[in-house]
């Protein structure tokens, strides 16, 4: 839904004489505007028709896979509100790991046009493409120095947990800056927060051959406020575990940094701290 609040001001008495006549010029509508293949290079890049959820779906999870802030998108399906949008999103954040991993933020409005309703997605993302490029070789490089070729998947979880702990400092600092959510925080910088130890360690996890999964929840606390967190669900010889690396880093310098006291639980386990939508993840008893 589009809200468009406009400010107000008192009143002012004019004299009618003082009021000069100004001709308007209409702006051109929006299904013009997006018959303009200039127009919709400029804003969008490529615009994209969807017939069916499904399709809405699919155009999304590949767009935003690909970090694109600005989508356009001709919807021609059912009805389309802006909580199913608002649904849409928090499954493909859930379902599409790199998605949930780096999608900093987003707004959208559903706007009828002519030939259906129109999507209009924004998004801001924790890295980049060119970021990226940056990011793959010194995830290839390190997976090589742990030589986890012959290791059990156990064993690999252990060095991966061990490298991210080991190569991250925690910024209680400057926990707003996007870099420290994003895994560059790990990868090219060697600090950030909850989301750059899992997201980064998620892309390790993955490269290796194990299965994995990034959780968004909460930890319970003794302030009033319980705080956003992400860790990680990794399935080890056929059974699903939660990893939580941010809180086993006990910090650099420290004789044990590396904590095991989050490493390889099950929910029940896990729940005494930590809150999740469970029903969204794989069961890990």
């Amino acid at each position: 839904m589009l809200l468009i609040v406009t400010g107000c001001s008192a009143p002012v008495e004019v004299e009618q004489e003082d009021i000069a006549t100004v001709e308007t010029i209409a702006e051109p509508a929006l299904d013009e505007l997006l018959q303009d293949e200039r127009y919709v290079r400029q804003v969008y890049g490529e615009l994209f028709t969807a017939n069916s959820p499904d399709e809405l779906e699919s155009i999304l999870a590949k767009q935003l896979t690909q970090f694109d802030q600005q989508i356009g998108l001709i919807y021609k399906g059912p009805n389309l509100l802006s909580e199913d949008v608002e649904a849409l999103l928090q499954k493909l954040r859930i379902h599409h790991d790199m998605i949930g991993g780096t999608l900093f933020y987003y707004e959208f409005a559903i706007i009828p046009i002519e030939q259906g309703l129109f999507l209009d997605l924004f998004s801001r993302f924790t890295t980049n493409k060119i970021e990226m490029a940056s990011i793959l070789p010194k995830r290839d490089a390190l997976l090589a120095s742990l030589q986890l070729e012959s290791k059990s998947e156990r064993e690999k979880l252990e060095a991966i947990h061990r490298a991210v702990i080991e190569g991250m400092d925690y910024n209680f600092k400057d926990d707003d800056l996007v870099t420290n959510h994003s895994p560059s925080g790990f990868f090219l910088y060697g600090s950030g927060v909850c989301q750059a130890y899992a997201s980064a360690m998620h892309m390790l996890l993955v490269e290796a051959g194990l299965e994995a999964k990034l959780v968004y929840g909460e930890l319970k606390s003794a302030i009033e406020n319980d705080s956003k967190h992400m860790w990680n669900l990794v399935n080890i010889d056929g059974k699903w575990r939660h990893v939580d690396a941010t809180s086993n880093d006990r910090g650099a310098g420290i004789d044990n940094q590396v904590s095991t006291v989050y490493f390889m639980l099950t929910d029940e386990q896990l729940s005494s701290t930590h809150i999740w939508e469970q029903g969204d993840y794989p069961k890990a008893d």
